[in-house]
């Protein structure tokens, strides 16, 4: 892992991230109070919601549905 300064990190900082998410290899930046690091992430697929009554539900599975059911 590569580790920089925070003065190296500022001053090429769109370098820096730009390897970051090229390579996917994070980065470790020492500062004086501690240590940041720089990691690639990926933002999850959105799932879109399903239509109003695509799901059908018995009684039994309604009545669990909308209370605590069997958990307490």
């Amino acid at each position: 892992m590569q580790m920089l300064t925070v003065s190296k990190a500022k001053s090429g900082f769109s370098r820096v991230v730009r390897g970051v998410i090229k390579n996917r290899k994070p980065v470790l930046v020492r500062s004086p109070a501690g240590f940041v690091q720089i990691a690639p992430y990926d933002l999850p697929e959105e799932v879109p919601a399903w239509p109003p009554g695509t799901v059908r539900l018995t009684p039994e599975e309604r009545k669990l549905h909308h209370g605590f059911g069997e958990t307490l």
